[in-house]
């Protein structure tokens, strides 16, 4: 049975290692040759129809695969892509993947591009656009179910319009390179089909120029003085052609095919390939359906294991199901290691609570956060929400949590109940100790209250390890107690110190013969130092995250061993650990720098000079009058003692060929106001 279970531990390691990295699978080309390309330049990632689960861990697989083999470019090739109803959270996950992947990307569309598709292609470095592609439409403009059933359905699809116009606003602020403001006036419509948007020709002051508007932007013009000429309305929810995304250079351009894709990377066509499927990215569409019943059984199958003697196949099937269930999660983006790490690391601390220190409450209770927040983090891709869009997934990921823990308790409460019943299982589970004979007015220990009472004060033998409960010997009875809260081991001389109802407290009498096992003050302290120092090491190395898990075993190695002395120095040690680990963390960030190592390491800023010597020349501009280039809404540019610099007033519109006069710098920041 061991055997059996080592084999199958080492199984699924290897195949969870081979999934998640392992060695480099083969690469095709997308012609369907089969001779794989030994330095590939390009990885292309082809979605077509709705972004699934499987689409989403093929994307993710092929920006960690780019960023291993050094491609140049990762290429995003939507074939007619996007559909209604896509999960917010995994399309979430994705577009943060691509922003803050090290390997640049590229957007190729072809046919019609909607929903989270085409937000896929805005966060997206460069976009292409293919003869006849439609480009747009990422909130669609029916209600959905729950918004037609609410009380106000036209509020509740607008709260959705400006949840989605708001969360692509944030991401669109981090693209770099950024959009120039008529493209984000036509992203931002894509998003939020209520924007109307016009393209016009706007006279004023007897200048021409094509401008992207607003429908609310024509008012205001109007009243300014402005003429507008061939207004044409674009449709809504906006949806662009090929040859209007480059006309208003929201795409880099317009390519027939691949080839012509790596001519404008100056690259050979022979590099550009295709990774190919694995089994994980096969399985992933069925682990969506099966997450929530792999945590619930998971979950009711450690809860087995501890009602059943030894280490059995409850609790292998129970960490297996578990494991499964995050790896999911990890296929699509939603969780990294360190959260799968940080959920197993809860499991075995409240291990440690149930089987080495019962009563401790501590490693309980740490055990149970680190659940809770793996658990949560490994179901969004962000820590903190910043809109809407993210405020909901963390509510209904609560939500969802609270659903799986009330599952877990009813079914553990349902198998607690009924499985000892079972002919089979009541030979398996562990019985609970058959309470002793009773007497009228007696103790609950079997002894007359009398017999109770005078026990205090006499000595015996500890029966059993006192953690901080057990049994003792005295007189030939065999009796449950209770310290004070130390441990005492097993053979110690102990002496009752008083009975408390059902409830015999005791205490060493004399030192304990093993006592040296209790642990010690200096190994706390060492191990405490050695992993505040380990600390201080990761964050000066790069190890992946190794020394960060070496110095998280050396601080609960301490906090152990602290417990093991007695209670009150393990929770002093807790609370020192709690209080010092993020100090040391903080001022190693603050002191690296400031070492010759941090010097080497870190990237300086610019020099001040340039600012200070730019500062300067602008200060001399205070004082002095110029015109307007161009509208002040409020910033713009101006004019002034012969230079063009961009200027903003202090709130008010100003419009061109205005005199202004320049009340202040700050910085590089000139504010005028209407002369």
């Amino acid at each position: 049975m061991l055997l059996t279970s080592r084999r199958s531990w080492i199984a699924l390691f290897f195949a969870l290692w081979v999934a998640c990295g392992g060695p480099t699978p083969r690469v095709d080309t997308p012609a369907g040759t089969q001779q794989p390309v030994s330095e590939p330049r390009v990885l292309l990632v082809t979605l077509e129809g709705k972004l699934g689960t499987t689409e989403l861990a093929r994307c993710h697989r092929s920006l960690r695969k780019a960023e291993d083999l050094g491609c140049s470019w990762v290429v995003f090739r939507l074939q007619t892509a996007g559909s209604q109803g896509e999960d917010a959270k995994d399309i979430q996950s994705l577009l943060q993947a691509v922003q803050s992947a090290k390997t640049p990307t590229i957007a190729l569309l072809q046919g019609r591009v909607v929903s989270g598709a085409a937000a896929l292609a805005l966060c997206c470095d460069k976009i292409f656009l293919m003869p006849g592609a439609q480009w747009g439409e990422i909130e669609k403009p029916e209600g959905e179910i729950g918004e037609l059933l609410a009380q106000n359905p036209d509020a509740a699809a607008a709260d959705r319009y400006e949840a989605s116009r708001v969360a692509l606003a944030g991401w669109l602020a981090k693209r770099d390179p950024k959009f120039g403001p008529d493209a984000v006036k036509l992203a931002l419509a894509m998003a939020d089909p209520r924007i109307q948007i016009v393209q016009a020709t706007v006279r004023q002051g007897g200048v021409e120029r094509e401008a992207v508007l607003d429908q609310s932007e024509l008012p205001a013009l109007l009243a300014g003085g402005a003429k507008v000429i061939g207004d044409r309305p674009l449709t809504r929810p906006l949806v662009l052609t090929a040859q209007e995304a480059e006309d208003f250079r929201l795409s880099n351009g317009t390519i027939r095919d691949l080839d012509s894709l790596a001519e404008v990377l100056a690259i050979e066509r022979s590099t550009m390939v295709e990774l190919a499927g694995n089994w994980a990215e096969s399985m992933v569409g069925w682990l969506e359906l099966l997450q929530p019943f792999l945590l619930v059984l998971g979950f009711v199958l450690l809860l087995v294991e501890v009602k059943t003697p030894g280490v059995g196949l409850p609790g292998l099937l129970g960490t297996v199901f578990l494991g499964l269930a995050l790896f999911h999660s990890y296929l699509v983006g939603l969780a990294e290691i360190t959260e799968i790490l940080v959920f197993f690391l809860g499991l075995a601390a409240i291990a440690v609570e149930i089987f080495l220190l019962p009563g401790t409450v501590v490693f309980g209770g740490v055990g149970f956060l680190c659940l809770v927040l793996a658990l949560v983090l490994s179901r969004q891709s962000f820590v903190v929400p910043s809109n809407a869009v993210e405020e909901g997934i963390l509510l209904a990921n609560l939500g969802n949590l609270t659903l799986l823990f009330v599952s877990v308790l009813v079914a553990g409460g349902l198998m607690w109940r009924f499985l000892p019943k079972v002919p089979w299982f009541n030979r398996v589970f562990l019985l609970p100790p058959e309470p002793a004979p009773s007497t009228a007015g007696g103790s609950g220990l079997g002894l007359a209250d009398a017999g109770a009472m005078a026990m205090v004060g006499r000595v015996g033998t500890a029966a059993t390890v006192l953690r901080p409960t057990g049994a003792m010997e005295i007189d030939g009875q065999r009796l449950d107690v209770v310290t004070e809260g130390e441990f005492i081991e097993a053979g110690t001389r102990i002496r009752v110190l008083y009975v408390q109802g059902p409830r015999v407290v005791v205490a060493a009498d004399g030192p304990a013969p093993r006592a040296g096992e209790r642990g010690s003050v200096g190994v706390v302290l060492l191990l405490c130092i050695l992993g505040l120092g380990l600390i201080v090491v990761e964050v000066m190395l790069v190890s992946f995250g190794v020394v960060a898990t070496l110095a998280g075993t050396a601080l609960l190695a301490a906090v152990f061993v602290a417990f093991q002395h007695s209670i009150a120095f393990g929770v002093t040690m807790v609370l020192v650990e709690a209080i010092a680990s993020p100090i040391v963390l903080v001022m190693s960030f603050k002191l690296l720098p400031k070492t010759r190592f941090g010097k080497a390491l870190i990237l300086e800023g610019p020099s001040q000079s340039v600012t200070a010597s730019t500062e300067e020349s602008l200060r001399g501009l205070v004082g002095k009058v110029g015109v307007t280039l161009s509208p002040l809404r409020p910033a713009g540019f101006a004019r002034v003692d012969g230079r063009r610099i961009d200027v903003v007033t202090r709130g008010e519109m100003v419009d061109a060929d205005c005199n202004v006069t320049v009340l202040e710098v700050h910085g590089n920041r000139v504010v005028v106001a209407r002369r």
